[in-house]
């Protein structure tokens, strides 16, 4: 990387700042505390063309539009984009990517993920030099903002494959692009049997027959559909867990990226070095506890296997059964302090809509309106960048109507 501009809405930014110059490793590294107007300003002033650029918008709208477009006056074509904030607002976010940037982050943003992104090579350039002829996103398949979201359990038990189904099926009725969900839970994986959906191969094909390598023909033998959603299942029988290695997990994650804009991955309750690849390779890395203290323990752990691994900026800790009543209850402040992260969502305790949706083999967001399907709607819309303040549990004439993006 040549030339990286790191533009903060405030000072307090610096430290995450430092942090991403120190990953990026440029070879002309800048930090300013500005709007993009007065970036524009510096650029102009001061003669520098950067080649990377990181916009920090804040808590901003589309106000900061007009600032943005300024800002790419300044820019050579070619010129890579990145923005992170804190507003959550499909429209806004729709817009700046109408603008050549190739992704935009919710803060706080994975520093390593930036970097991935901004390094990765692309067929053409993503940052038009002239706002008045904004770039228009790029086709599936070829754009460099992909989501990959991973999801954990704390301890076994604690939900994440419930959380994980419902939330890719949301997110697959949420959005226009392709949406997989990959069960890598090779032994106990449930998400064929929740969904009915049957393949002879499903990720059995690629755990049983590693050496033959990962490709989009691979992929296509191992998918089932569920409606708009895209499935991977585990093998229904209970079998030895195959020695699969780190890199075939890299290459079936690269792949997949190549095919879908939504990558949703659920993971073993196990600690591997192939569990450990994909949890690197995330963009959101959503780890499910219970506030009772066995569950609180093995987050506290895994969060320090995380950091030990490089990934921390993207973890999104959910409180699964939320209401529910432990002998040995754990207050979430406490589940805070122990484990060094903030609670970001939570999901009500319902078993009786689960049973429910498990019964007719479908997803909870298909039962009639519950307080956990707008849960998952809310966890799975903050994911994508939306707003989460329409989400009700009110009767819906449709199955998102009351969604607006």
């Amino acid at each position: 990387m040549q030339s990286l501009l790191i533009i903060i809405s405030q000072a307090d930014r610096e430290a995450w700042a430092q942090s991403l110059v120190a990953t990026a490793q440029p070879t002309q590294p800048t930090i300013l505390v500005s709007s993009p107007a007065e970036a524009a300003r510096y650029i102009a002033t001061q003669g520098i063309q950067p080649t990377h650029i990181v916009l920090d918008i804040g808590g901003r709208g589309t106000d900061i539009l007009s600032e943005i477009d300024a800002l790419a006056e300044q820019c050579a074509p070619g010129t890579r984009v990145i923005a992170v904030g804190n507003t959550n607002d499909i429209g806004l976010y729709r817009e700046i990517l109408a603008r050549g940037v190739l992704d935009y982050l919710p803060m706080p943003a994975a520093v390593d993920a930036i970097v991935k992104t901004l390094t990765a090579p692309v067929a053409k350039a993503p940052v038009a030099a002239q706002p008045a002829q904004p770039v228009a996103a790029q086709p599936a398949g070829t754009r460099a903002s992909k989501r990959v979201i991973v999801f954990m359990s704390a301890a076994s038990g604690d939900g994440a494959s419930t959380v994980a189904l419902n939330t890719a099926y949301a997110i697959s009725q949420l959005v226009d692009g392709k949406t997989i969900l990959v069960d890598m839970d090779y032994q106990f994986g449930m998400v064929a049997k929740n969904l009915a959906v049957q393949n002879q191969y499903g990720i059995r094909e690629l755990f049983d027959h590693s050496e033959r390598g990962v490709d989009s023909t691979l992929i296509k033998r191992m998918v089932s559909s569920y409606q708009k959603l895209d499935v991977i299942s585990a093998p229904g029988e209970l079998r030895y867990l195959p020695t699969v290695s780190a890199q075939v997990i890299a290459d079936l994650i690269t792949t997949l990226k190549e095919n879908y804009d939504n990558v949703i991955i659920d993971l073993p309750h196990v600690w591997l070095p192939w569990v450990a690849t994909a949890a690197q390779q995330s963009t959101h890395l959503v780890l499910v506890s219970q506030l009772w203290l066995k569950s609180v323990s093995h987050a506290a752990r895994m969060m320090r296997a995380f950091r030990e691994i490089g990934v921390t900026n993207n973890v999104i800790a959910i409180i699964n059964r939320s209401g529910a009543k432990f002998k040995e209850a754990i207050e979430p402040k406490d589940f805070e302090r122990v484990c060094g992260t903030s609670i970001r969502h939570t999901v009500t305790n319902d078993i009786k809509t689960i049973v429910a949706a498990e019964a007719a083999a479908s997803t909870l967001i298909e039962q009639p309106p519950s307080e956990i399907g707008a849960d998952i709607q809310k966890i799975a819309r903050s994911l994508l960048g939306m707003s989460t303040d329409t989400v009700t549990t009110e009767k819906r004439s449709g199955l998102f109507a009351k969604l607006k993006g």
